[in-house]
């Protein structure tokens, strides 16, 4: 797996800080960049074009309402796509077959093509996207029907419209943290499928660790790799994403109960210390990348941003992340 660094979610106004901060945090030089947040922006993605080893993934989530209202085409380009699934995506309820749900999932997800596609025409280079999220609810036994919905966007993501010049584009995946349980789940027939289609279109399986500061960080660290070993002792396909397993954490001050971070208020120099101390033990796990997550509010400051890029460098450059790094393997025997 390539390493890398992956930065999402911030605000246009504050990309030139985070790039700043990636310059001054001296990366190693063959650890490549990928940021992006919600929904492709040309301005975002020329600044991101002029950083060493940069790559743009705009990001798009499985809740928005806009991809979700209705097809958005320019007008010489309709005609070549059926009309039968233009209108708004129906509700999952009434979508009551695997072929509507898929249909539907490969629709949505080439909505996210168009507006990639509509940002290359800009002369925007794309190099990836990334897709929020598999949800809680897909660790379930029973929800096949999420699952298969999700799969479908996946394709729609992967493959775009070829019709319209679209070629395969790999990305990010992110996994709710009580999603990364689906990794558990007895294979079936359908979630054969399901892993083969996340396989094929993920560059990276972003796990949403994000942990709580709190406690001894190496043992946090090793709690919160539950996901990686869980596809790592799974079947051959599972295993193959748990070589492309990558942490998501986030900076920390902007402590909420999904995002975990700083949540007693802990000095700079504190919360310095122990994601350090989190990022060195996940990156002796044996993973090839870390992906941070939500540069807003408190963690949108300049400074945070350097400690947060300096831990990650740091993390790259130790001895724990280089090639004689132990590598997650599944017990012997494992499907």
């Amino acid at each position: 797996m390539q390493r890398l660094v992956l930065l999402s979610y911030f605000e246009p106004k504050d990309v030139g800080n985070l790039l700043a901060q990636v310059r001054r945090a001296r990366l190693p030089a063959d650890v490549a960049v990928y940021v992006g947040s919600y929904g492709p922006n040309p301005g975002v993605a020329w600044q991101v074009a002029e950083l060493a080893n940069g790559r743009y993934a705009p990001m798009f989530a499985l809740t928005e309402e806009w991809y979700r209202q209705r097809r958005r085409l320019p007008p010489e380009y309709a005609p070549l796509i059926p009309k039968r699934l233009d209108g708004e995506v129906p509700p999952l309820r009434r979508l009551g077959s695997t072929s509507a749900r898929v249909a539907w999932g490969v629709e949505l997800g080439a909505r996210y093509r168009d507006a990639i596609r509509g940002a290359a025409d800009e002369g925007v280079q794309v190099d990836a996207w990334q897709f929020d999220e598999v949800v809680p609810s897909a660790a379930a036994a029973g929800s096949r029907a999420i699952r298969e919905l999700t799969r479908g966007v996946l394709r729609g993501l992967l493959f775009g419209r070829p019709v319209l010049g679209d070629v395969s584009m790999r990305g990010f995946v992110w996994v709710a943290h009580s999603a990364l349980a689906i990794a558990r789940l007895p294979i079936t027939a359908e979630l054969t499928t399901f892993w083969r289609t996340l396989d094929r279109a993920a560059l990276a399986y972003v796990g949403e660790e994000y942990p709580r500061f709190d406690g001894d960080a190496r043992t946090v660290a090793r709690r919160c790799a539950s996901g990686q070993r869980a596809l790592a002792a799974g079947g051959p396909v599972r295993r193959v994403l748990g070589r492309r397993y990558v942490p998501g954490l986030t900076p920390g001050y902007d402590a909420r109960a999904n995002l975990g971070g700083n949540v007693h208020h802990w000095p700079r120099a504190q919360v310095n210390a122990w994601r350090a101390t989190y990022v060195q033990e996940r990156a002796r796990s044996g993973v090839g990348g870390f992906a941070e997550y939500e540069f807003r509010f408190g963690n949108r400051l300049p400074i945070v941003m350097h400690d947060v890029l300096s831990a990650l460098s740091a993390a790259f450059s130790s001895r724990s992340s280089g090639a004689a790094v132990r590598r997650t393997r599944p017990p012997r025997g494992a499907r």
